[in-house]
């Protein structure tokens, strides 16, 4: 009978104790993770790109200040993640869609009035301003009321930077137990994507570990062998 364990992650310090201890009790046989390879190869080597055509490099801007909106922007706890599959000898998994195939769909047909807003916002963001604040958020892992906030004033972006990954994603892991021979999967995502997600792969009856739960145990005394 195939496992699953959805973890949703943001961008914050130290989460490495409670990854490994949620992903070591669990045991996968893999450890798939909301990258593509090409950024996950980006992220191992510490590079940011920034080259590439306007569109490209403006929207990889909007997309990272999306990510650090609710919490999903990959970070650290996906080297910690890649650590815990080389001591456990699990494979990784690269589920997200390539960063550029999902940039250049949202710069084609973002509709004005969002591009307009979104521009203003990210603008207002770099300057110190505007009226987002995540200390809460990431003090207590809850991202719903950024979300709700986000799907009210981008309905457009939120169905293809989050639903629509969320579908291929989804696809991805169904693919993964079919075309593996797996029993055991976890998946870390931006909290963002956990609900869509859980709901998507019902069917499997994931156990969802969300990031106030990593958050409740980061202070657990256990000693680890993770290095990042």
């Amino acid at each position: 009978m195939p496992e699953l364990m959805l973890i949703g992650t943001a961008h914050v310090i130290d989460l490495a104790l409670p990854l490994e201890r949620y992903i070591k009790n669990f045991n996968p046989d893999i450890i798939a993770l909301e990258l593509d390879k090409q950024r996950w190869l980006a992220l191992k080597s510490n590079i940011r790109k920034s080259e590439g055509p306007f569109y490209v490099r403006l929207l990889s801007r909007l997309q990272q200040y999306l990510g650090d909106y609710f919490g999903s922007t990959p970070g650290a706890e996906m080297m910690v993640a890649t650590k815990i599959a080389q001591s456990m000898g699990a494979r990784l998994a690269f589920i997200d869609k390539p960063l550029l195939v999902t940039l250049r769909s949202a710069w084609k047909n973002m509709p004005w009035k969002e591009f307009r807003n979104l521009i203003t916002e990210a603008l207002i963001s770099l300057v110190g301003g505007g009226t987002l604040s995540l200390n809460d958020s990431i003090r207590t892992g809850d991202f719903s009321a950024e979300l709700e906030e986000f799907k009210r004033q981008y309905p457009f972006l939120k169905k293809e930077l989050i639903g629509r990954r969320d579908t291929y994603m989804s696809t991805n892991i169904v693919k993964l137990f079919r075309g593996n021979n797996s029993q055991k999967i976890v998946v870390i995502v931006g909290e963002g994507h956990l609900s869509g997600m859980s709901k998507k792969l019902s069917s499997l009856n994931p156990t969802v570990v969300k990031l106030s739960d990593l958050l409740q145990n980061s202070d657990n005394s256990v000693s680890f062998s993770i290095e990042i």
